[in-house]
């Protein structure tokens, strides 16, 4: 599916930081908190890092049984989360690092639904049932044998904290300051909840990531880094009985491509585990020929909870005279695999459907 996703670019900042990739407000990945990708070092001894995004959720209803007990769930997101993500970190030592960081969303209705629609009549691809349903609508739906499980009313504020302890074992620095401050580094993330489940930004347990990060510098303001991590998923507790799994896997790769000394072009992909086993559910379907049960997949958040979702940034980055940067990004999301009505080799997983990115850093 082809989309339009767009980045607002705000206020540079003073000097470059350690590089943290772009989150997603995938509803249940957001209540983990789930890991991102990083640069294996840092530059400076301090930094605050910032991502404001504002993406678009989008699915029609769907209601599974669970094999193991007959329990009849429901799920339903369609609506917008504004979010700004910070990171204060600081270098305790010339190879260790320790970090900060506070998520804040807010779930509303938002204002890129019609956008959205009208741009899939301009390129005259599927509507993936927009048409069918209202506009600009802030829904989230958990439902266990009928029981509402999410606490009325939209969500909003920090739902969790994490921190992060980073040894970078092997330094290997860029010619270019900032641009790929790589080599080998390991890290340990602890996420710790702020909110109740039921208020939908918290899986309201711990969460512990180990992560390995590796990465090179080519040319005079270039770069190449990967991340891997492994997190072992807490209770969530709007989930309880729910067939989720116990841990997740992410990995994902970043090239950051020097054009000319201020500009260059960033390109990033993420494939992360499916959240929910799927061999444990059937889906109730509203339809009875097959090609309509795959269009009923595809178009609501089935995809998303029991197959690898995959995603990636492509845009540009600007670094100022000073040494500030701006990043600009594109997101889109898919994941390997024939599981939607396209046929192709890939799949559309809507987690998220488009999500606008900032992010700018702030070193001291």
């Amino acid at each position: 599916m082809a989309r339009a996703t767009f980045l607002i670019a705000l206020l540079p900042a003073f000097a470059r930081a350690e590089f943290t990739s772009y989150h997603l407000a995938n509803p249940v990945g957001w209540m983990h908190m789930l890991p991102v990708g990083e640069s294996p070092g840092w530059e400076k001894t301090s930094w605050f890092n910032l991502e404001v995004s504002q993406a678009n959720i989008w699915s029609t209803p769907i209601t599974f049984t669970d094999r193991r007990n007959g329990d009849v769930y429901t799920f339903r997101a369609d609506f917008e989360q504004t979010s700004a993500i910070a990171e204060i970190g600081f270098q305790l030592a010339p190879r260790v690092a320790l970090a900060f960081e506070v998520p804040y969303a807010n779930h509303n209705g938002g204002f890129l639904d019609d956008f959205i629609d009208q741009f899939h009549i301009f390129i005259q691809t599927d509507r993936f049932e927009r048409n069918h349903y209202p506009k600009f609508q802030n829904l989230w739906t958990v439902t266990k044998n009928g029981n509402d499980l999410l606490a009325p009313g939209h969500s909003e504020g920090v739902g969790n904290l994490k921190t992060k302890l980073k040894l970078w074992l092997k330094q290997w620095r860029g010619k270019a300051p900032g641009v790929c401050e790589c080599g080998l580094a390991v890290s340990v993330q602890v996420k710790f909840p702020m909110q109740a489940a039921a208020k939908g930004l918290s899986s309201g347990s711990h969460d512990y990531t180990g992560m390995i990060h590796f990465g090179f510098p080519f040319w005079q303001e270039s770069g190449f880094w990967f991340s891997a991590a492994a997190t072992k998923l807490g209770k969530n507790k709007l989930f309880a009985g729910w067939p989720m799994r116990d841990w997740s896997q992410m990995y994902e790769g970043t090239v950051n491509l020097g054009l000319t000394q201020h500009w260059g072009f960033l390109m990033q992909m993420r494939y992360e585990s499916p959240l929910f086993r799927k061999e444990d559910l059937d889906i109730l379907y509203s339809y009875s020929n097959d090609h309509d049960q795959t269009v009923e997949r595809v178009n609501s958040s089935w995809n998303s909870l029991v197959h690898w979702r995959g995603s990636e940034a492509v845009g540009f980055r600007y670094r100022f005279a000073n040494g500030s940067q701006a990043n600009f990004l594109l997101v889109e999301d898919w994941g390997r695999g024939k599981y939607d009505s396209s046929g192709a080799w890939t799949y559309i997983n809507n987690a998220p459907d488009v999500e606008f990115v900032t992010q700018w850093h702030f070193v001291f």
